[in-house]
């Protein structure tokens, strides 16, 4: 095996009280605490996302403040497992930290869980003939 044959995952470097921490794509083995910690938020940012589009600024900034005093814990959390940090160290960030910090996170990972989970799941899901055909 040489160089050529070894993929890199693309990694960002997020300075973050005071520490550069590199943040990968998720590993399989973050996907279920990512997800526990985030499961509350999930919902509320999907929603969020369709009203921001054609939000003023100062309505966007409101979401946003509301979307982090109620969810701040489960933001921190989420965050804790993608880059192996206790929630508590994550949560003493200032907001910009958190902000480039969660910019990383969903960058990385957004083909996953937008993209190609969709695909993977579709593929899984037997045709319109498969379905109809009787077993033999």
């Amino acid at each position: 095996m040489t160089d050529e044959d070894v993929i890199t995952p693309p990694t960002r470097t997020v300075t973050f009280r005071g520490e550069m921490l590199v943040v990968g794509p998720l590993r399989l083995q973050q996907v279920g605490p990512f997800i526990t910690a985030s499961r509350t938020i999930i919902a509320r940012v999907a929603m969020m996302a369709g009203a921001v589009e054609a939000a003023e600024p100062a309505a966007i900034g409101a979401i946003m403040l509301d979307l982090l005093e109620q969810d701040g814990a489960e933001i921190a959390a989420a965050l804790a497992v993608a880059v192996d940090r206790e929630a508590g160290w994550i949560a003493a960030g200032t907001l910009d930290e958190v902000a480039d910090l969660l910019e990383a996170v969903v960058g990385l990972n957004r083909d996953f869980f937008a993209r190609r989970l969709q695909r993977l799941l579709l593929m899984a899901k037997p045709s319109a003939a498969e379905s109809t055909a009787s077993p033999t």
